[in-house]
């Protein structure tokens, strides 16, 4: 175990941007220190339903419990705030309490903690909004009223009842994510967003007990360890910070040091599959790309690991099906075999095509961080199959795609909602809706709409294979994240929806 000192950095500036670099350093004793440190980016926003970037997930997820939790071991949502949530035909759910729940101030939680809560996201247009309106579709969402939405009926203190527009089997699943968390009556009453997120009151396992410079400072209602969360951007100083034992935990790790986190941590590393996955799609209506031959040829011209290794920097792991790697249970590996790098396959298959002529352009969102592996990607295809293929970043794809002014594959990213397969199927139908081939998106509907989530995986899996039988998108690779820790901690456990739990770190007896 190393012994030197241990060091937390102070930043200039409000939490959510590093404007200055370290000021001081303060040593910490070793290992006796009762602070546990991890190193991440600031986060945006420390208000629960506004939250946007997975600091912020993190962070919400030590200071509020939700109505559900995902088991870190299968993913499968598990009550946690709520009792019980119920229905009998998936679009009018009950949601019962559990008793005597309270925030860190000592404030009762009750049903109009949740609906207050919620209608607070849609009335403030918060980041959160979208799950509401788009994904859970809640009765009303779309235009919250003064006093609350249709779709939210509170029954008593600790039940209340919401409905949807449509059926949706996986709505609780969906209740872990930050948008979906409580506030308490004061907040809700006097809408200080601002100082609430400056300080903000949850009903979770950590509280939030200090915000200096550029740490946040957790630590249990009742008192004990604190758990220092740093804002440290940078993936090599967090890194470094680690080996020396300036810190505790890295979520970040640098390129350079991918190679070396066996010999530098030992079994101290892992790599967090991630919820998104980037696609190239096809425009529907262009004859030449309409082909699944021409499709297959593409995809298997495609070395996803090169990309993933070199201008992607490790970050990303490559794509072997459509479903995110992180939506345990649900993803099934290997099902793409048309994600396999095979060089003569994909000139063989072009062929029998009949080729493919003129430029091919590449479309992208403009100011998306892209750029490098589009123009990866355009090489391999003029490598491999001798095409043009040209990057063509555009200010605004959606508007384009709308015009029908896209001609060649396109960029997309999409992110599953909730732990369930038919959710990235979902997302990837919602980011292109013009992907919807013979009964894909009907049997997306049936998987969503199922009479449980487990009677929706068939139709989601048959949903899958007929969109990997036509490829209009073609799976390319799935972000993920990463952690290495010090000698000293333990309990390190993560999750896509979640992202480190910091309510579940200690230190080596």
């Amino acid at each position: 175990m190393k012994s030197a000192p241990r060091t937390a950095a102070l930043v200039t500036g409000a939490v959510v941007v590093l404007v200055a670099p370290v000021l001081a350093l303060k040593a910490r004793s070793d290992p006796a220190d009762p602070r546990i440190s991890v190193g991440a980016p600031a986060p945006a926003t420390l208000l629960p339903g506004d939250v946007r970037d997975m600091t912020g997930r993190m962070i919400a997820n030590a200071v509020w419990t939700g109505l559900v939790s995902y088991d870190p071991a299968t993913g499968a949502p598990v009550n946690a705030a709520a009792e019980s949530v119920t229905s009998e035909d998936r679009r009018v759910w009950t949601v019962r309490l559990r008793p005597g729940g309270t925030f860190s101030d000592g404030s009762p939680v009750t049903s109009r903690s949740f609906t207050g809560a919620w209608t607070a996201v849609l009335r403030e247009g918060w980041a959160g909004a979208r799950l509401l309106t788009d994904v859970a579709r809640v009765k009303g969402a779309g235009h919250p009223r003064a006093d609350g939405v249709d779709g939210l009926k509170v029954t008593d203190d600790r039940t209340f009842e919401v409905t949807l527009d449509r059926p949706l089997s996986g709505f609780p699943a969906l209740l872990g994510d930050p948008a979906f968390f409580p506030m308490p009556a004061g907040v809700l009453g006097s809408r200080a967003w601002a100082s609430y997120a400056r300080s903000p009151v949850g009903n979770g396992p950590l509280r939030v007990k200090a915000r200096t410079g550029g740490e946040i400072v957790l630590q249990r209602p009742g008192g004990g360890r604190e758990v220092v969360v740093e804002a440290m951007p940078d993936a090599a100083r967090q890194y470094a910070a680690v080996e020396s034992g300036d810190l505790d935990v890295a979520t970040r790790v640098p390129t350079a040091r991918h190679g070396s986190m066996d010999a530098d941590f030992d079994d101290r590393h892992r790599a967090v599959p991630g919820r998104s996955v980037t696609y190239l799609a096809f425009p529907s209506g262009r004859k030449r790309l309409s082909s699944p031959t021409v499709r297959t040829a593409l995809s298997m011209a495609i070395d996803r690991s090169a990309v993933t290794e070199g201008a992607l920097g490790h970050q990303y792991s490559p794509a072997d099906s459509l479903v995110a790697p992180g939506i345990l249970p649900g993803h099934r590996a290997g099902q793409c075999r048309l994600c396999v790098h095979d060089s003569r396959a994909a000139v063989a298959a072009l062929q029998d095509a009949g080729g493919l002529t003129g430029p091919l352009t590449l479309w992208y969102q403009a100011g998306s961080g892209d750029d490098a592996w589009v123009k990866a990607v355009a090489d391999q295809l003029h490598g491999e199959l001798s095409l043009d293929a040209r990057p063509h970043p555009v200010p605004d794809l959606r508007k384009a795609l709308d015009e029908h002014a896209v001609d060649g594959p396109f960029a997309v990213h999409a992110t599953a909602a909730y732990p369930a397969p038919v959710a990235s199927l979902a997302a990837l139908l919602e980011a292109a809706p013009s992907l919807d081939p013979d009964g894909a998106g009907g049997l997306v509907t049936e998987a969503e709409e199922a009479g449980t989530a487990e009677d929706g995986v068939i139709p989601a899996r048959l949903a899958e294979s007929a969109l990997l039988r036509d490829m209009p998108a073609m799976p390319l690779w799935s972000a993920h994240d990463h952690l290495v820790w010090s000698e000293r901690v333990r309990g390190v456990t993560a999750g896509a929806f979640t992202g480190l739990r910091l309510d579940r770190l200690s230190v080596q007896d």
